[in-house]
Parts: structure tokens; C-alpha cells; sequence
């Protein structure tokens, strides 16, 4: 049932975004302890699993389906890294700068983030990422990022977000067993 409701979200993303007859490019983004083949496996099931429910929306509107990484370092470093970007208190900053590139590779990783959906954008597609745990404080972060003009190619589902707030305002999430459906 909830894989069933997943994809439906995502369709109605998929939607909302090609209405303008664009092609949408889908980005899994990954949450803590997760290698990067595992968010690369989880982009393919994904890509699969829009190819064989629903076939004729992705032929003609998934332009393609890619991961944004965010590498993991350990438990204890990407426990940190969630709390600085749900938190963002600043006088964390110094004590996480001590920390043995924290700052290179979170830097690092949500600039290769913003590189992809802008890329994405002057591309002419829409983006929509699917972000499963600190996927969303990355999105969220990446989102903020943005241009305004590409804000609004932009959409987000949200799986287990550690974050009180939606990546966009008033957007689909799931968290466990209930999904909050906000207006679009």
C-alpha cells in the first residue's frame, strides 16, 4: 500500500510539473549511512518501479532518474551533520569546522546537488527529488539555493523528514504509516 501511495505522490509531482509540456528529471536523494552504490541501487528501483507503474507518463515525461548524493562518514559525523542542518545553530559552526572535513564535504555534496538541478533547469525540465531522511534537509538546503525563477521548476517528496517544516511550503509527505497532503 505504501509503495502504491509513493508512487501516486510522485505522480501527481510529475504532474504538476510537466503541465507546461517539459520533461521532469527525478533525483533520489539519500539519508545517513548510506553508501553511494546504495543511493545509486535506490535511483534505479525507483526509475523501475516509475517505468512499470506508470509507463506511458514516463515515456513522455521523465526526462531522467538520477541520485544527489550526500556521503556518509559514520554514525556519530552524520548524526551531527542532520542536527547543524535541522537545528542550523550558529555557534555550532566553529566546534563542526574542527571537525575533520565536515565543512569540505558537506560543501561539497550540496554543491554537486545545486550543480545537478540547475543543470536540470537550463535543460528545460522540472526537477523533483524524492528525499528519504537527511535527503531532506539536503533538498531543503538546496531548495533555499535556488533562484526564485528556478524555485518554481522545483518539487519535492518528502519520506521520514527529520524536519518540522516541508522542503516547499504546503507539499506531500510520508512519514511512517501517515502521509500529509498538503494543497497544491
Amino acid at each position: 500500500m505504501k509503495k502504491i501511495l509513493i508512487l501516486l505522490i510522485l505522480l501527481s509531482s510529475v504532474v504538476l510539473l510537466a503541465a507546461e509540456n517539459r520533461k521532469v528529471d527525478v533525483y533520489f536523494a539519500n539519508g545517513i549511512l548510506t553508501k553511494q552504490r546504495i543511493a545509486k541501487d535506490n535511483a534505479y528501483l525507483l526509475e523501475g518501479a516509475i517505468k512499470n507503474k506508470l509507463v506511458s507518463t514516463y515515456n513522455k515525461q521523465i526526462g531522467k532518474v538520477a541520485y544527489s548524493y550526500n556521503n556518509t562518514h559514520g554514525m556519530g559525523f552524520d548524526v551531527i551533520e542532520s542536527l547543524d542542518q535541522k537545528l542550523n545553530v550558529v555557534k555550532w559552526k566553529d566546534w563542526l569546522a574542527g571537525l575533520v572535513g565536515y565543512v569540505t564535504s558537506h560543501a561539497s555534496d550540496l554543491k554537486e546537488q545545486i550543480d545537478a538541478y540547475k543543470a536540470s533547469i537550463d535543460n528545460g525540465h522540472g526537477v523533483l527529488v524524492v528525499a528519504h531522511s537527511q535527503g531532506n534537509l539536503f533538498t531543503k538546503e538546496a531548495y533555499d539555493a535556488l533562484d526564485p525563477c528556478m524555485q518554481k521548476q522545483f518539487e519535492a517528496v518528502s519520506i521520514a523528514s527529520p524536519m518540522h517544516a516541508d522542503i516547499k511550503e504546503a507539499r506531500l509527505s510520508i512519514t511512517d504509516d501517515i502521509t500529509h497532503h498538503a494543497s497544491m
